[in-house]
């Protein structure tokens, strides 16, 4: 439940070492870069006066855009195609070392490749393609296998023009509707499901109007032209004997090409990974300046990672200028990009968190908090062992066998919060004399079970009030902080409002006199409505207020009036978390009541199964949602904003 510490770098070399310098910092993976210009433009780019730099110091004067355009189109093209001759072949992992960091080396790695394998492949593309060929051949003769003509001579006539044609059944209706329009003989000679072939002899005088009613009846012209002499059933007994031929070739092709990609697998990975990282390089130079001699990088990268920036570095580091600075040491609107820092039981739940938004640098996150609470309580209203173990066995099927790490992590965790509460309610599988209940049933305590729900809550509302409180204190912001509706003033709010409610409902033996509570809510109430002009006060700020006082008060008389609402309207909200719990058992009883009415051994037990089945998608989705309501809308309304921008390294991976 942190945000990594994170530090800027600036960088500034000679320009010949820019290339490798990109390449290095991909392969470190680590850095979030930054516009060098509007870095520099914002005064914070600087590096100690010294004789060495001085240089570097003048042509700062004379920086622009990196905008040099390498060509890869030729090198591009030949990769895509060796991507297709290794497709499905199995990846193996490789070293930082193995990569090729120049052009020409590529090109060499390239023409060997083609050299060894392109010639090979290609043979078996045309192996592929011919077969191809013949399979739409042979498809094509099944229309006419079984009629006793030579084929060539139909197609040779001198007065008429023949063809085989085919119309989908839909459209046969239309054809024999205009049969005696047609002129032509039409014979039918193949029928399927959905379409009919037919052969067609037309004079040649007419072919035009023959050809116009067909193309209005969408039909599609069958080719078989260009054949051997014989009878379709000869002809298609000779193309399937050459299927056979070609399919023996592209099986000994298929060996061989196979065996020259597991001899050279490694290095087609190199050459893909290589061009790869050529591609991130240039993408890390699109954030650099230059001038004729020199460059200038910027970006952010985690404290933990200085040491192996060093490390990638240390060849070069008597030619580079680095200079490290805290995010407190830089120009406020370079904002620090977030890199959460989570536990493994947490870490799923940042997925549900970077939806609302992500954490500003500066801003607590409530990665740990919203999962803490979101479990509890989904376990709350959705409280079953049985149906528990069905989310726990799906989430851990995303997890593994579908790659949904996230998602799965999310179902695993709410999935054994589930079955916890399922076990303190004693139900399984919605039945709840199967196990003791430890905790109690919700249908057997309503009123307890939504008061205790309110109650938890008003817990978690406090817990809201005291991180902004936190928030506010980061951030510097008095205003806020401690007059604001959210900030101290409106904890203390909340807590007398509570306590109040508290002790007249319970009748309770501490009684605060009743002009004792009016005088801390009106001084509350005081402090949030005279928020700006106390907060300025406090700090020293002319003029108190930023606009008209008649606006200022206006504006802030509806806000106390929203934060009277809110008040009320959050701490009700939470009242549905025990009306799930109760809903949940109810539904199930529903269902359980349809089976004995059934009497039937084999429908009562498929009604037990549909009502699980019901209850575990139906409700299991609305209390997910409900739960994700409660936690953005109750919650982080009250102290979060999610205004940070993500960390996003520039890097490869080498599997």
């Amino acid at each position: 439940m942190a945000i990594e510490k994170m530090v800027m770098l600036n960088i500034v070399g000679p320009k010949s070492y820019l290339n490798e310098v990109a390449k290095k910092v991909v392969l470190l993976g680590a850095i979030h870069p930054v516009n060098a210009i509007e870095e520099i433009d914002t005064t914070d780019f600087t590096f100690p006066t010294t004789e060495d730099n001085i240089k570097a110091l003048e042509d700062v004067c004379y920086i622009r855009p990196y905008g040099e355009e390498d060509d890869y189109g030729d090198l591009s093209k030949k990769i895509k195609s060796f991507e297709e001759i290794y497709k499905g072949v199995e990846k193996v992992s490789l070293r930082k070392e193995e990569l090729l960091y120049s052009m020409d080396d590529m090109e060499s790695l390239i023409c060997e490749l083609e050299e060894k394998i392109s010639y090979k492949y290609n043979i078996l593309k045309e192996l592929r393609n011919k077969k191809n060929q013949l399979e739409q051949k042979i498809e094509r003769f099944k229309y006419i296998e079984n009629l006793d003509i030579d084929i060539k001579e139909l197609y040779e006539l001198n007065n008429f023009d023949f063809k085989i044609i085919k119309i989908q059944n839909d459209n046969i209706p239309k054809l024999k509707y205009n049969y005696e329009n047609i002129p032509s003989i039409v014979l039918k000679i193949y029928s399927h499901s959905e379409y009919s072939a037919y052969m067609v002899f037309t004079p040649k005088s007419l072919y035009i109007e023959s050809e116009r009613i067909f193309k209005a009846l969408s039909s599609e012209i069958i080719e078989i032209t260009g054949e051997p002499r014989g009878t379709p059933s000869e002809i298609l007994k000779g193309l399937k004997t050459e299927l056979n031929k070609v399919d023996e070739n592209i099986s000994i092709s298929e060996k061989k090409v196979k065996e020259l990609l597991k001899e050279n697998n490694k290095k087609l990975l190199i050459l893909q990974k290589s061009f790869e990282l050529e591609m991130k390089g240039k993408e890390i130079k699109s954030y650099t300046g230059v001038t004729e001699e020199f460059f200038y990088l910027c970006g952010w990268i985690p404290v933990n990672s200085l040491k192996s920036f060093k490390n990638a570095l240390k060849d070069l580091d008597n030619k580079l200028i680095v200079i490290k600075k805290n995010s407190n040491e830089i120009n406020p609107n370079l904002t620090p990009p977030t890199k959460l820092k989570n536990n493994k039981i947490t870490k799923p739940f940042e997925s549900m968190v970077n939806m609302y938004g992500v954490p500003s640098y500066k801003e607590i996150d409530p990665t740990g908090f919203l999962a803490i609470t979101y479990m509890i309580m989904f376990g709350i209203m959705f409280g079953d062992l049985g149906q528990g173990l069905v989310f726990v066995l799906a989430g851990i099927l995303l997890k593994y066998k579908k790659s949904r790490v996230n998602f799965g992590g999310v179902l695993t965790r709410i999935g054994i919060s589930s079955c916890i509460f399922g076990a303190l309610y004693g139900s399984f599988f919605g039945f709840e004399n199967v196990i003791p209940a430890a905790l109690g049933r919700p249908m057997e305590n309503i009123n307890k079970v939504l008061i205790y729900a309110i109650g938890f809550g008003c817990v978690l509302l406090l817990g809201g009030y005291v991180f902004n409180f936190i928030n506010c204190y980061k951030r510097k912001d008095i205003k806020e902080g401690i007059f604001g509706s959210n900030g101290l003033a409106g904890l203390i709010f909340y807590i007398c409002f509570i306590g109040c409610i508290f002790t007249k409902l319970t009748k309770s033996k501490f009684q605060m006199p009743a002009v004792a509570w009016i005088i801390m809510f009106i001084t509350l109430i005081a402090a949030i409505l005279f928020k700006e002009p106390l907060s300025n006060l406090v700090i020293g700020k002319k003029p108190l207020y930023s606009e008209s006082k008649g606006d200022y008060y206006i504006e802030s008389g509806f806000g106390i009036l929203e934060v009277f609402l809110s008040m009320l309207s959050n701490t009700l909200s939470f009242i549905r978390v025990g009306a799930f719990a109760i809903n949940h058992a109810g539904l199930f009883l529903a269902f359980s009541a349809i089976a004995s009415m059934m009497n039937n051994g084999v429908g009562s037990t498929l009604m037990y199964v549909l009502g699980n089945l019901v209850i575990i998608g139906l409700e299991g989705l609305i209390v997910f949602i409900q739960g994700l309501r409660l936690e953005y809308y109750e919650l982080f309304s009250k102290y979060y904003e999610g205004g940070g921008i993500s960390y996003s390294p520039v890097n490869i991976n080498l599997l």
